[in-house]
């Protein structure tokens, strides 16, 4: 400040502009996708080439056991091992995603399922590797009937299940009107689980649980109708802000 200060101003100014100009760097949004055994097979060198520079990649749906709503689509996704390694060879930073099939009708069977979910995902991820994304719950509608309550225990339980098998706190994937059926609680933001906020084709995302304790959202899934080199037919493209450090594995 002080040799700056000595410049003549037309410098000074000129300083003063370029450092304000780096100090947005760190909220800049970051392109990404998200994928799944419906992506099928991807080229990820394409899609590293065309910018993309992280990616959430789809472990598991559901156990496995109780696939009634999407029989056939549960359970490990075949492409997540090739995904993952494909990805992360093209330099692309990536996260596992677990698919929530919530289900149960009371609160015994609610902690159940969310306990067989929480098993499969550990297993299929089998550990982390310092520099991977944090591990991501998707938590939608429909729910099985669950009351808000049992809701709440059931995401809970999964994701305690899932910090302490794998040793990090996962993020929160949802979407307004999914998360209003927890009765909008705050309590995993305030937990401090990330968000992961699913609104498409607007110019900024509504942010549940109020403005998710104030935390707003670190990555946004803008369109579920991308299109991406190396991903044949439609893509789910996000925006991670904030940088990956804070949602990143040590």
């Amino acid at each position: 400040m002080a040799v700056a200060a000595r410049l003549p101003t037309a410098l000074a100014i000129s300083v003063a502009l370029l450092c304000g100009s780096a100090a947005p760097a760190a909220a800049e949004r970051v392109p990404g996708i998200d994928v799944s055994r419906f992506n099928g097979g991807i080229a990820w060198e394409r899609v590293a080439s065309a910018g993309v520079e992280f990616a959430f990649v789809q472990a598991s749906r559901g156990s496995g056991a109780d696939c009634a709503v999407s029989p056939g689509n549960c359970g490990a996704d075949p492409f997540y091992d090739d995904n993952h390694l494909g990805a992360t060879a093209a330099g692309i930073r990536v996260g596992a995603y677990h698919r929530a099939f919530a289900d149960g009708k009371g609160r015994r069977r609610a902690r159940a399922d969310a306990k067989a979910e929480a098993r499969l995902f550990i297993r299929e991820v089998g550990g982390l590797r310092s520099g991977d994304l944090l591990p991501a719950l998707d938590v939608e509608a429909p729910f099985g009937g669950l009351n808000r309550r049992q809701l709440r225990l059931w995401i809970r339980t999964w994701l305690e299940r899932v910090e302490d098998g794998l040793g990090v706190r996962p993020i929160v994937y949802t979407n307004a009107s999914s998360w209003a059926q927890t009765g909008d609680t705050e309590r995993f933001a305030r937990r401090g689980h990330p968000l992961w906020v699913a609104n498409w084709n607007v110019r900024a995302p509504v942010v549940p649980a109020a403005n998710w304790a104030g935390r707003g959202w670190s990555i946004w899934q803008h369109t579920s109708s991308g299109s991406v080199p190396g991903v044949e037919g439609r893509v789910d493209r996000n925006w991670l802000r904030g940088g990956f450090e804070a949602l990143s594995v040590g």
